[in-house]
């Protein structure tokens, strides 16, 4: 149970997106802060997650006042009308990843929103994968070319066959997946590397990449976010 703590955190840690919406006509409000949490990021079809948002901050108005709106499924339509109300429940029908949202607003009109990660399993017993450990591009390496190999190693408790997704943004926030169910392998020394190939990267950019391990329970476990920057044209 502590091992499964300590991935939830650190999925919660390395895997928070935000983005903020501003009314331009308003210049003397701050933008409010969005945050919430969950009871659990991790549960099945069973699991009656339960959603805080009573973190929520602005620097003009009490938080009693902000009022706040959630999208369960990432869907780009929210499920809930805003309502100053803090707290909410969702259980989700299918196993799978989810990206629930929730946007604040002020009484200016000014938003800001936030959205986190949550597994729901088939098998609440099953462990998931370790970290993914990367081998190539180095963290913070230059000069790579556009075409680039990605070569990482990962174990699962259970010795359970694993797929895995790659994630690629200009930026934290913009990270999305650009291959999914990856099992290309080879065998380096005792180890087994999976890898693949991504072609096409500007010149003269920054990018970030992050691998997800995923095993046959839905267990989805996030490695670290790396960068690099690709070879001046």
């Amino acid at each position: 149970m502590f091992r499964n703590q300590k991935i939830l955190l650190f999925a919660l840690s390395a895997f928070i997106f935000a983005a903020c919406g501003k009314d331009e006509q308003n210049t003397t409000n701050h933008l409010p802060v969005a945050n919430f949490t969950v009871n659990t990021y991790r549960g099945d079809v069973n699991t009656v997650f339960q959603f805080d948002a009573s973190l929520v901050s602005d620097l003009e108005d009490p938080t009693d006042v902000l009022e706040i709106r959630w999208d369960m499924n990432n869907s780009g339509v929210y499920d809930t009308p805003f309502s100053t109300v803090k707290f909410t429940t969702h259980q989700y029908s299918q196993s799978g990843l989810y990206f629930p949202v929730m946007q604040v607003r002020d009484t200016k009109g000014m938003t800001d929103s936030i959205r986190k990660m949550v597994v729901v399993v088939t098998d609440l017993n099953n462990q998931p994968p370790e970290l993914p450990i990367y081998l190539t591009p180095p963290n913070w390496q230059t000069w790579m070319e556009p075409t680039i190999i990605f070569k990482w190693t990962c174990s699962d408790p259970e010795n359970d066959p694993l797929s895995f997704d790659l994630w690629i943004g200009r930026s934290l926030e913009s990270m999305q997946p650009v291959q999914t169910g990856i099992t290309t392998s080879e065998i380096v020394g005792q180890n087994t590397v999976f890898n693949t190939t991504i072609s096409g990267f500007g010149l003269n950019r920054t990018f970030y990449w992050q691998v997800f391990a995923r095993d046959i329970a839905g267990n989805y476990t996030p490695g670290h976010i790396w960068r690099f920057t690709t070879r001046p044209e």
